[in-house]
Order: structure tokens, then C-alpha cells, then sequence
């Protein structure tokens, strides 16, 4: 798929040795490394490299410097079609960032927290799962980043998610932002459903952009926590309960029961505006 591209992987070992992995470019970092290299460690809610998922970017920059470009794909995501023609296009495009919008008006859930930092029209926010960036446009996004950390303070009361702070400094940085969808099919890009990874051949051959990707466990446990409503645990036509019965045996009914009864306090707590 990218038969010209030097491809390297980035290892998060925050919480321990990753061991030895049969790759010839591996780049090892954790949350120490981010703030040795002038990051904050701040974050709103999961972990650190998790809210900020750009700052790895940045090491990967500092790490390997000779290149003009820099395309990220995450663990969960998937690029089918023509990889080295996909690039091509980019680059000819000028592309500073390409990404997915997301519409970042009031319906957005994390709108209302980044109303003081991004005012107005000056917010802007991306799924970054994959995404492609220019040299300077990870020069300045970190440049960005080091400049707020060291106001890291009551100047900035909530520490910006990486969805949005990505897209909203390139914008105001004149840099171009290129929509991914440009480039292929995204319709099965997105936060939630997920895409069992045997199922990926049933998916149009690209190109396309593919997001979450997961493994049997992964997918199903993704399923019981994301799930919208309640009620779709206990209808047996609904999309969740028809998932399920692909594999019979493997969800107990008191399994469940307590994802019903988790769902429904995530959607009380939301509901109640907590983040």
C-alpha cells in the first residue's frame, strides 16, 4: 500500500515495556519523554498522550527531522487503496493538514469547554486517527504547544483536546487544512460503530479511510460501552443484539445488564454536563 514510504511505529510505554517488536524503525516514548520535551502534563480527562494524542507527533518530528511530510495513522485505524498515489495528491494539493472536520457549532459536546481559548468562529476540530501533516505545520503546532505550557496556569482553564487544538491553531496559522474525504471514502470513519477487523474485505477495495478497526474482544466490548441507547440492549431486532448473535455464547446476560446500567450513568452524567 505504501511500498516508498518509510514507515515507523510509535510505541506508547507509559505503562511498561512494550518487549521486543520485529520492526526495524520502532520509536519508544512515554509520558516522561512529553514532558521533558517542554509539554505540559495536563489533561482533562483519560491520560495524558490520550488527550493530547498531537504531542507524539511532535517527538516523531524531533526524532526523525529529514522529512517534508508526515502522515499518522493510529493502532485502530486502516488506509486501503493506493497509498503512495494518496500521498502524491496531498502533497501536490500543498496540504498542511489533512484530517476529518468535525463540526465544531454548539452541538458539539466539547464546544462549550474551549469557548475561552477558541472564541467563536476561531474554533475549528478534526478526528486526527489518521492525519497527515507538513514539516512546518508540526513545527508550529509544537511551537504552539510549548508556548501555552509555560502559561500553564489560570490563563488556561481547560487544557485543549488535541481534536481541537490541531485544527483550530492551523487555522489561525493561515496553514491549509485539507478535508480527508478529499482523498477517499470516509463513511465508515468515525468514532462509533466499529469495523470488526474480518470484516474489512467486505468494505468497498478504496480508497478509503477506515476507523475503529478492531479485534473480536476489542469490538465487542466497544459495542456493550458505546451503544446509544439503553433500550437497544434489550430489543432483540436492534443493531447491538444482531451483532451479538455473531457470536453466540461469548456475552452473558449479566454481562449484558451491567453495560446497560453503565451506559445509562454515562448518559445521566452527560446529561448532567460533567466531562
Amino acid at each position: 500500500m505504501f511500498p516508498d514510504t518509510d514507515v515507523f511505529l510509535s510505541v506508547d510505554e507509559t505503562n511498561g515495556f512494550a518487549g521486543t517488536i520485529p520492526h526495524d524503525r520502532v520509536l519508544r516514548t512515554c509520558n516522561a519523554d512529553m514532558v521533558i520535551m517542554g509539554f505540559a502534563n495536563r489533561f482533562e480527562k483519560g491520560s495524558l498522550i490520550w488527550w493530547n494524542a498531537d504531542y507524539t507527533h511532535y517527538q516523531v518530528r524531533a526524532r526523525i527531522p529529514d522529512y517534508d511530510y508526515y502522515l499518522f495513522v493510529e493502532y485502530d485505524a486502516c488506509i486501503t487503496g493506493d497509498g503512495s498515489r494518496m500521498l502524491a495528491d496531498m502533497m501536490a494539493d500543498g496540504a498542511d493538514l489533512v484530517a476529518h472536520p468535525i463540526d465544531s457549532g454548539p452541538q458539539w459536546y466539547w464546544t462549550r469547554f474551549h469557548a475561552a481559548l477558541y472564541p467563536g468562529t476561531r474554533l475549528h476540530a478534526s478526528l486526527n486517527c489518521i492525519s497527515f501533516f507538513s514539516a512546518r505545520a508540526l513545527d508550529h503546532l509544537a511551537g504552539r504547544r510549548r508556548a501555552m505550557s509555560v502559561a500553564n496556569g489560570a490563563e488556561i482553564t481547560f487544557w485543549p483536546l488535541g481534536e481541537a487544538f490541531v485544527a483550530s491553531e492551523v487555522m489561525a496559522a493561515g496553514l491549509s487544512f485539507l478535508p480527508l474525504a478529499r482523498y477517499g471514502d470516509v463513511s465508515h470513519y468515525n468514532w462509533f460503530p466499529p469495523v470488526l477487523e474480518t470484516d474489512l474485505g467486505r468494505l468497498p477495495a478504496g480508497p478509503a479511510f477506515i476507523h475503529p478497526v478492531l479485534d473480536r474482544k476489542r469490538y465487542i466490548a466497544s459495542l456493550l460501552r458505546h451503544t446509544h441507547f439503553v433500550r437497544h440492549y434489550f430489543m432483540s431486532g436492534s443493531a447491538l443484539r444482531r451483532e451479538l448473535a455473531r457470536f453466540p455464547g461469548e456475552v452473558s446476560r449479566v454481562q449484558l445488564y451491567r453495560a446497560a446500567a453503565n451506559r445509562a450513568k454515562e448518559r445521566l452524567r452527560l446529561a448532567c454536563g460533567g466531562t
